[in-house]
């Protein structure tokens, strides 16, 4: 039988994603992350209930009451993820992207960024001022 710790671990790899993933989707250090996978330490009830959203299994193969990883959240449920957990959808999404794309798909961040930014008055340069 798992322990809770390599259930944490096999729960975070079948959903593919990484320790660095789950820091960007959820704020966890990834150093709090692999001490929970290694069983040096337990997360608290909160983190524990957002760790068990993002990788979409059930509390009970968590804690060791099933062998069944199945899923967090029953169709249909009004249970909602935490915020940040479409980035790590979308972090997901990009990885599967081969390198080409994957560096298009950064330029294309930068833009966007640049884009927001200009909008907002952030990065535009205001030649009225006298240098």
């Amino acid at each position: 039988m798992l322990k809770f710790g390599d259930r944490l671990r096999a729960a975070r790899e079948r959903k593919g994603l990484t320790q660095v993933d789950v820091y960007r989707a959820i704020g966890l250090n990834n150093k709090s992350l692999s001490r929970y996978e290694n069983g040096t330490t337990s997360p608290d009830p909160d983190t524990l209930r957002d760790l068990i959203r993002l990788y979409d299994v059930s509390s009970d193969y968590v804690l060791g009451l099933s062998d069944e990883m199945g899923y967090s959240r029953p169709s249909g449920s009004s249970l909602t993820p935490p915020k940040l957990s479409e980035d790590a959808a979308l972090l997901e999404r990009l990885s599967s992207l081969p390198p080409e794309e994957k560096a298009k798909a950064s330029e294309y961040v930068d833009m966007l960024k640049t884009l927001s930014e200009v909008k907002s008055g952030e990065n535009c340069v205001d030649f009225k001022k006298k240098a």
